[in-house]
């Protein structure tokens, strides 16, 4: 099983388990321009702000620098909020609970893959999301701009990080349009159950190793078996700030 709170050595054998962004970021990513980590809706909500702060006293100058920063935790609060409602997210059917971690049951599902050869889980995440993120913005045999969807779903497979998004619902495996990238490939994924545990914040090492051992101790304390890797789910835009971040650790139940 592998741990996604330590980095793997180069081409460890097994197996394991993530968003989209808003339209422009998609249209960036599309033509090469896109980097998860720019923080451009944080920057631009409070410069204004900030830059009438810097004119002022002290006191005022602190008091304007405390209210951007309001203003840019309740935009980016709703920005996530109708991110999430605007999104396809996979049904499924919650079948109980083990202390924190939801038991869920997925109906079979279409997943365009990239599989990517970098050694650590960020850079993986960074080339797989923007090849991907090509294909449903047009990078395909007839140029159809898919929906968006979340969440972007990161696995470790035979050595190589794959990463995944869910195509949208009432599509087929031959009605998707072929992508033109030759690192894509679609494929169906059957019926399964579902362990999943929720948590916020950024994807650090320390952040989702604390995390596995929460999700894995509830399965075992609940006897439920495991089978495979755990994967990571992601829900929100990368500028989203941290304390919004919706992620969550999967893993499939037998």
């Amino acid at each position: 099983m592998f741990p996604f709170g330590h980095q793997p050595t180069p081409k460890p054998v097994t197996d394991t388990f993530s968003e989209i962004d808003d339209p422009l970021r998609r249209v960036m990513a599309a033509h090469g321009s896109f980097d998860r980590r720019t923080p451009a809706l944080p920057v631009s909500l409070l410069a204004p702000a900030a830059a009438n702060a810097l004119s002022s006293g002290p006191t005022t100058r602190r008091r304007g620098i405390l209210a951007a920063g309001m203003a840019a935790l309740r935009l980016g609060t709703l920005r996530v909020q109708l991110a999430r409602w605007l999104s396809f997210e996979p049904a499924f059917v919650l079948q109980g609970k083990a202390g924190d971690v939801e038991l869920r049951r997925y109906d079979a599902l279409i997943e365009a893959c990239a599989r990517v050869d970098d050694v650590t889980l960020e850079e993986a995440i960074d080339h797989g999301y923007g090849r991907l993120a090509g294909y449903i913005c047009g990078d395909n045999q007839t140029g159809e701009l898919l929906a968006r969807t979340t969440p972007i779903l990161t696995a470790m497979r035979d050595g190589c990080y794959t990463i995944s998004f869910v195509m949208p619902s009432g599509r087929t495996l031959d009605g998707l349009p072929r992508p033109d990238h030759p690192g894509i490939e679609l494929r169906m994924v059957p019926p399964r159950g579902i362990a999943a545990l929720r948590f916020h914040g950024r994807c650090t090492r320390d952040n989702i190793a604390a995390h596995e051992r929460v999700l894995l101790c509830e399965l075992f304390h609940a006897g439920f078996s495991a089978r495979g890797s755990i994967s990571l789910a992601s829900f929100d835009a990368p500028a989203t700030l941290p304390i919004l971040h919706r992620n969550e650790l999967w893993i499939e139940v037998i």
